[in-house]
């Protein structure tokens, strides 16, 4: 399974929010290329960058760091965050990031994101961001009442990198993952999924792993480790 520190990054800084709240935000590092390093030099291969500025406005603001980070680290970046378009999608692609989060569009025009998937093959990941069993979208500020069976019925035909699946109502609160949210997901898709939302120690990473999930990719951790739950080396160590 895949570790990915999570980058979210507002005004050029890198914060966490309490379940999406941006009036909720606090400030981990004021330079996120700093972060990134810190996080390589203990091992990390994967980052889980969003740009909050994106996801809540549709412009990006951040993406001078994201390409800073592709330059100056080996290290694998999925972005995700106010990317609504196929020329945002070449063009993240282009400045090295390895996997495309897309969330809004994908709701609102599917036809789109399912052509998008189609060009750029297994570069592209759902964001399935969901509070209180509705489906959220524009920086989850929205709520849509979606039927996920019929969704994903369309979706499993394509070659879709992943799912990122988040509860809002656990994100940043350190309170656990949403263990059943997560496992009707992955009853619905055949691509793989991502855990995230609510990772509070590594009995959430233990937990995971010895449930031995055969479509589950990897999980995303942010305020745990910044706020020192556990280290980066102990939670590899759970999850190789």
């Amino acid at each position: 399974m895949i570790l990915f520190p999570a980058i979210d990054l507002k005004s050029g800084q890198c914060v966490r929010l309490s379940q999406g709240n941006i009036n909720r935000v606090k400030i981990y590092n004021s330079n996120p290329l700093d972060q990134a390093k810190i996080f390589e030099s203990q091992g990390v291969e994967w980052l889980h960058c969003v740009d909050l500025d994106g996801a809540f406005e549709g412009i990006s603001k951040n993406l001078d760091f994201i390409e800073s980070i592709s330059s100056s680290t080996n290290l694998k970046i999925q972005f995700g965050g106010g990317v609504r378009d196929e020329a945002k999608v070449s063009y993240l692609l282009d400045l090295g990031v390895s996997n495309v989060i897309m969330g809004t569009s994908a709701i609102e025009n599917t036809d789109l994101f399912k052509k998008i998937i189609i060009k750029y093959p297994n570069q592209i990941s759902l964001a399935l961001d969901i509070k209180e069993n509705l489906v959220s979208t524009k920086g989850w500020v929205e709520q849509v009442n979606l039927n996920l069976e019929d969704f994903f019925s369309e979706l499993n035909k394509l070659p879709l990198n992943s799912v990122i699946c988040t509860d809002i109502m656990k994100d940043g609160m350190k309170k656990g993952i949403n263990i059943e949210m997560l496992e009707n997901v992955m009853a619905l898709s055949k691509a793989p999924c991502v855990a995230s939302g609510g990772v509070a120690s590594l009995n959430d990473l233990i937990q995971l792993k010895n449930s031995n999930y055969i479509n589950l990719k990897g999980v995303i951790a942010g305020k745990a480790i910044y706020d020192n739950e556990f280290t980066i080396q102990d939670a590899l160590k759970v999850l190789k």
